[in-house]
């Protein structure tokens, strides 16, 4: 797979809370619709990723093998913009996983509340507009959200879509 610093994915695990996530993002989804239910940076060609999971931390995007991904890459995206949207993610490196975002996005109301620190999608979304691809800032925004903007967005190229 030709993988690239500043590719994004989202990905639809098979775990009991990614049911609940695909649930509350298809209530809330604008076509009725969720396929996935994390989503994830990719900063180099190795498969090395930046994600907000446990932690927010360096992971690998082999532990998603058998998992249906959507893997994205944005025309314009450069390594200097990957490395400014990355200095803006790596204020978060370490920080465990903002659990308690779950009720405002059940809510409906995430956009509004962020103080301290991103979901998944929302990191996604903050290394986007940092890096100057995007002219949202990604607060409030689930996996469901982001696949979405990218299957229609004219800037976006599909790097791959299917079971990793």
């Amino acid at each position: 797979m030709d993988l690239q610093p500043g590719d994004y994915f989202v990905v639809r695990t098979k775990s009991l809370l990614a049911r609940l996530i695909i649930a509350v993002e298809t209530f809330w989804s604008k076509d009725g619709n969720a396929q996935y239910n994390h989503a994830g940076i990719v900063l180099d060609k190795d498969g090395n990723t930046f994600e907000s999971l446990r932690h927010i931390n360096h992971y690998h995007i082999s532990q998603y093998r058998g998992c249906r991904v959507l893997i994205v890459r944005y025309k314009e995206m450069t390594p200097e913009r990957f490395e400014r949207g990355m200095k803006e993610c790596l204020k978060y490196d370490g920080m465990n996983y903002p659990w308690w975002r779950f009720p405002l996005h059940l809510l409906g109301i995430a956009r509004h509340f962020h103080f301290t620190f991103p979901v998944c999608s929302e990191l996604v979304g903050v290394h986007k507009f940092h890096a100057g691809v995007a002219n949202c800032d990604g607060w409030g925004w689930t996996p469901d959200d982001l696949a979405d903007n990218w299957l229609i967005n004219k800037n976006v190229l599909i790097i791959y879509e299917g079971e990793l």
